[in-house]
């Protein structure tokens, strides 16, 4: 049959086309078995249509129900539409010598039932001279149609004799009221007696919740079931040799259960990286095919699975389902071709190319999620073309759109895109913010390589941004990438920030601060500075600067001499703050060292009789002899400290 007949019929149901389709049309589609979709929609459009020949065709394949195809799609139809003009159609199969017509009559007799027809059906029941099946069937159908005056009947006929029949009547009374009486009639009449006097809303009411109770637990049963079902497809897969696991995929194509072949694309996945180039292909036609699955799970799993094959038939394919419904397809999609580009390899940057026209297009979906994934994706590919298309985003009016863009620009930012990135300062959004100063400062590196204009913009920008910003972690961020560019233009700024700003602000513009003076290595800004804390009383601060300033000079060989600068630096203030334990070691070790200048030795000298005096002062006098004791070689024969120190070794040696 061709294939837009049921096109055509889905919509005459969708549109109530009052130009109906052909009678003859629908009568050909009714029995075509090889089309079940096709055979469903033309019995709803027989039911739906006013032509009293369609109302002929109805009860004409009724009766003859054959093939049973087309019974069990018009009895189906009838059940959806609850079409009461055929029930007497359907009743005449409920004897049916075969079990699928006789099956499917009974359940849409149990759908239709009225009082009527329950009333004929416990006369079916009751007429001993009818066939079995029949009777049976009937009795079926009173427990199917959930009707209470069908429970009254089933309870009357548990009187019938023989055992078979009242076995068959306690199940339908099971399946009416959830209860497992058995045979025991005493039982079921005790119920009835307290529900025979229930209203109509009352009864259904009770058979509603008893029906969402059962559901329940029969879901419970079958994600139970589907459990079971996975974990012996897995025991049956670990079990495999090598050779036999693809043939094992290829036929977990065909399971109805999506989570089984949800298992073939992790498997198939798990397969790629050790398989040989004619494996490769076979995994790659099992995950192809699995991206055309109807569950979107499993359709998304293969998609993204599609990324790790580099060969021309995936690429295709994934640039084919860039035109998918599924949103989520397309994202995986879109995600499967930035693992192909990856890896550094010349393949994977000839793949670069077609793919970043095909993400800027994506840009342009009308779906959020498309547009996301791929703003991210040319953000995480690094591509040279990707960076005015991710600024340019930064405008988007969706505010999800403009964060993944900001997120995606601070891992490949670059100077080129500082204008940009300034523009972008602006956005409502604290995340936003947030994440482009992260991409000003991989732009702006440490400001050296930008022209001194650009530099100007930055750093101006950084200081308006600390000063007004209403959110404290912008402001935070923003003076750590000052810290990172700035020069010591930017040091008062920072410096006032120190001295009011709050809480975690404060501390930033701290260590901001401290990292310009660094990256400086100039001794005379650090000693000016220095003078500028103790203008303000800012003792701790001291302490803590000429301390990272020698650790960190310390480290680069070309800042030796300013490192030695910065461990005087910090030994003066830590005796200046009475700190002679922490300042002792270092003086130490300044005269320890054989290339020591003389007047640097002199200032360790001094510095030791500091510390002595103020071991001393605390009545920790051993210490304070040790200190002078371990300086003696050092001192110069007729220096000018050599009273000082006798002194002081008398002071600490009397006896308290």
């Amino acid at each position: 049959m061709p294939s837009y007949l049921p096109l055509l019929a889905s919509l005459g149901l969708l549109l109530g086309n009052p130009a109906e389709p052909d009678l003859g049309q629908l009568q050909e589609m009714l029995y075509d078995r090889q089309d079940a979709r096709a055979q469903s929609q033309a019995a709803l459009l027989l039911l739906q249509s006013e032509d009293p020949a369609a109302l002929k065709v109805v009860r004409h394949a009724l009766k003859l129900a054959d093939p049973e195809d087309t019974f069990v799609a018009l009895t189906a139809a009838i059940r959806l539409r609850r079409d009461t003009r055929f029930g007497e159609d359907v009743l005449a199969h409920l004897g049916s010598m075969k079990p699928r017509i006789r099956q499917v009559a009974a359940e849409t007799l149990g759908g239709l039932a009225d009082e009527a027809l329950v009333r004929r059906l416990g006369a079916m029941a009751r007429d001993a001279k009818a066939e079995l099946r029949l009777r049976q069937a009937a009795v079926w159908t009173l427990g199917r149609s959930g009707r209470q005056d069908a429970a009254a009947l089933l309870v009357e006929l548990l009187a019938i004799e023989g055992e078979e029949m009242k076995r068959y009547v306690a199940a339908s009374l099971a399946d009416l009221s959830g209860l497992n009486h058995g045979t025991d009639a005493e039982r079921w009449k005790a119920w009835w007696a307290t529900h025979k006097g229930l209203t109509t809303a009352d009864w259904f009411q009770q058979r509603l919740a008893f029906q969402a109770a059962r559901v329940s637990r029969i879901d419970g049963e079958l994600l139970r079931a589907r459990a079971q079902v996975l974990r012996l497809h897995q025991q049956v897969y670990a079990r495999l040799g090598v050779p036999e696991r693809v043939p094992y995929l290829q036929a977990l194509l065909d399971q109805d259960e999506p989570g089984v072949r949800g298992l073939a694309v992790i498997w198939a996945v798990e397969m790629l990286p050790s398989a040989d180039a004619e494996k490769q292909k076979a995994l790659g036609k099992i995950l192809q095919k699995l991206t055309h699955d109807g569950n979107a799970e499993v359709q998304r799993g293969a998609v993204l699975a599609l990324g790790r094959l580099n060969d021309e038939e995936s690429f295709a394919r994934l640039k084919k389902l860039l035109d998918a419904e599924n949103p989520a397809v397309k994202a995986a999609a879109i995600r499967a071709m930035s693992l192909q580009a990856r890896g550094g390899t010349a393949e994977s940057k000839q793949r670069l190319r077609p793919i970043v026209p095909l993400l800027q297009k994506a840009l342009e979906d009308k779906t959020l999620e498309v547009v996301v994934e791929a703003a991210e994706t040319l953000g995480a590919l690094g591509a040279p073309e990707a960076g005015p298309v991710l600024t340019a985003l930064l405008r988007h009016p969706s505010e999800s759109v403009r964060q993944t863009v900001a997120q995606a620009l601070e891992r490949m930012a670059e100077p080129a895109l500082i204008d940009g990135l300034l523009r972008g300062l602006d956005d409502t959004s604290v995340t936003v913010r947030f994440s482009l100063l992260g991409a000003l400062a991989r732009a702006a590196g440490n400001g050296q390589a930008l022209p001194a204009a650009d530099r100007k913009k930055v750093i101006a920008r950084l200081e308006g941004l600390l000063r007004r910003d209403g959110d404290p972690g912008v402001r935070g961020r923003a003076a750590t990438v000052l810290g990172e560019c700035g020069d010591h233009e930017a040091l008062e700024g920072l410096w006032q920030h120190v001295l009011t700003g709050e809480g975690r602000v404060q501390e930033k513009a701290w260590d901001a601060f401290a990292e310009i003076l660094i990256r400086a290595g100039s001794t005379p800004l650090a000693d000016r500075w220095d003078r500028t804390m103790i203008t303000a009383k800012q003792s701790s601060r001291r302490l803590q600067l000429w301390g990272r300033l020698y650790t960190r000079w310390e480290q680069n060989k070309a800042l030796e001499s300013q490192a030695g600068k910065a461990l005087e630096g910090l030994i003066r203030v830590q005796l200046e703050l009475g700190k002679w334990a922490s300042a002792g070691p270092l003086i130490q070790g300044m005269l320890a060292r054989s290339d020591l200048a003389a007047p640097t030795r002199g200032r360790c000298l001094t510095w030791t009789t500091q510390a002595a005096e103020l071991a001393i002062r605390e009545g920790n006098r051993a210490e304070g002899l040790r200190l002078l004791k371990e300086a003696r070689p050092s001192l110069p024969v007729g220096d000018k400290l050599t009273e000082t120190f006798d002194l002081l070794e008398k002071q600490a040696g009397a006896k308290p």
